[in-house]
């Protein structure tokens, strides 16, 4: 019970994303709590405590609560727990309280003055989103890696059925099938836990492509036994042989930093 209590904490502070995100939970508690209050004094805002604070707090009793982690959560919602916590109306809470509090005063220069304060300590307390650190510019119209299309079209352009497996590396997982649906790969975003469980074999070769140096011997092995017929390295950060034939694979394309691989004999 304790432990999944701290793996429900561990997805709080996903969700908050370090102290900005705290803060701003902050406010929203205070919002809350306030909201719960006005309802008691005001009954213009009974609606309100109804409609907003009772299933907040009801929403906060399932999030929090251990059995509901261990036997929801952990099973349906593994690695994407904290994405739960969107239902929590953060942000239409505090808005909710600071219109209220804008509308209580009758002198415009006191709403202004309040408003303005309010707004401050939000942006204040936040943090550039539209920095380089997050944002970067387009290298196409798909605003996708353009390493991620050529080696997607390497592999389309190989005439085989969709239903054919390739292993790329880390790097293009998420991409290669937001930009081309008819590639088959043995692996996608549910490596890291994502949408569905993943077999042995997968975790394996994932684990393989983590490594600077992968074990090309295991690598094939897995490949073979699953009919993996494509792999992708990236030979500027990976360590691969100059000749795949004794793994039972052979030189197919390469573009820019990735070189192809394909199963069989040329």
């Amino acid at each position: 019970m304790a432990a999944d209590f701290y793996s429900i904490l561990d997805n709080f502070k996903n969700f908050i994303g370090g102290r900005t995100g705290l803060f701003h939970w902050c406010l929203f508690c205070l919002a809350v709590v306030m909201l719960f209050f006005l309802g008691r004094k005001y009954q213009e805002e009974k609606q309100t405590v109804r409609f907003l604070v009772w299933p907040t707090i009801l929403v906060l009793l399932f999030l929090f609560n251990p059995l509901f982690y261990r036997y929801v959560g952990s099973r349906f919602f593994a690695g994407v727990y904290w994405r739960l916590f969107w239902m929590l109306p953060v942000s239409f809470t505090a808005a909710y309280v600071v219109v209220w509090l804008v509308c209580r005063w009758k002198k415009q220069a006191v709403r202004i003055v309040v408003l303005v304060a309010a707004l401050g300590t939000i942006a204040l307390s936040g943090q550039k989103i539209y920095s380089k650190a997050t944002f970067t510019e387009a290298e196409n119209e798909y605003k996708l890696p353009q390493a991620a299309l050529d080696v997607a079209d390497i592999l389309a352009g190989a005439g085989v059925s969709w239903k054919v497996r390739s292993v790329v590396p880390n790097e293009l997982l998420c991409y290669i099938r937001q930009y081309r649906c008819d590639i088959g790969l043995f692996y996608g975003r549910n490596v890291g836990g994502f949408i569905s469980g993943i077999g042995d074999d997968e975790v394996a070769m994932y684990q393989q492509m983590c490594q600077e140096k992968p074990d090309m011997t295991v690598v094939t092995d897995i490949a073979k036994r699953n009919q993996v017929v494509f792999l992708c390295f990236n030979h500027t950060e990976q360590e691969i042989p100059d000749d795949m034939k004794p793994y039972g694979y052979h030189y197919y394309r390469e573009t820019g930093d990735y070189v192809i691989y394909m199963l069989g004999e040329e």
